[in-house]
């Protein structure tokens, strides 16, 4: 079953969630602050071993920008962000912010990107049953931290891990190429996993309280990054 793993680690960012949700409010709050920090400081930490084997700066660099350009121009953040305030709760934390803080800490990182190709390409889900369970504790202490948002990070999961999987399945069942060079060469997935690195440290600096970022607005970073791969490929 090509999806069994993304299933899984739905199940257990639900799951995890749900149980910060009941029992998290024992936790005190200066000790929620100091985790939030402290997932903060792991995801810069995380971030800077992906950002470090880069293969093509001069790629990832444009990707960011142009990236940042088109979701600055669609208004990801801003029009999420819009949406998810009419399930806000006064008193509460944002559940858009929370949302998207503990998606894109789930998400977005070497070891979703290595596991659903591996699960698309080869059907071995064990890398992405390892980050389950790395998301269910991860998942509990920030619903009980960062609210109800948390808990939505599930369909994050399920549809950006999904969506990764089922690409992966469908380019490596159709051996996709172009001009003989295939379009997931190991150059690509080192620079995919580095530009997911810098958006971590940009999520990482927003969990400290150094800077605040827009998050959802350089996601198309992503995106953008194999089509400039190509491109450089075919001219250099």
């Amino acid at each position: 079953m090509v999806l069994l793993g993304t299933f899984i680690n739905t199940i257990t960012v639900a799951a995890g969630s749900s149980l910060g949700l009941l029992i998290g409010n024992r936790i005190g709050s200066k000790a929620q602050t100091n985790i939030v920090i402290i997932f903060g400081l792991f995801t810069i930490a995380m971030s800077i071993g992906m950002i470090r084997d880069m293969h093509e700066p001069i790629n990832i660099f444009l990707s960011l920008v142009i990236g940042a350009l088109i979701g600055e121009y669609l208004g990801l953040h801003k029009k999420f962000e819009k949406f998810a305030s009419r399930f806000d709760v006064e008193g509460e934390q944002s559940v858009g912010g929370a949302f998207i803080k503990a998606t894109m800490l789930f998400c977005v990182g070497g070891m979703t990107l290595i596991g659903c190709m591996n699960e698309g390409l080869d059907g071995d889900y064990n890398l992405i049953m390892v980050k389950s369970v790395m998301d269910l504790i991860s998942s509990f202490f920030l619903a009980s931290a960062l609210g109800r948002g948390v808990i939505f990070s599930a369909l994050g999961v399920l549809g950006f891990q999904g969506s990764l999987t089922l690409g992966f399945y469908f380019v490596g069942s159709m051996e996709f190429s172009f001009d003989g060079a295939l379009i997931i060469s190991p150059e690509l997935i080192t620079d995919l996993t580095a530009t997911g690195g810098v958006l971590l440290l940009a999520l990482g600096l927003d969990l400290i309280g150094l800077t605040k970022f827009q998050m959802l607005d350089l996601v198309p970073a992503l995106a953008i990054l194999p089509i400039i791969h190509i491109i450089h490929t075919q001219l250099f």
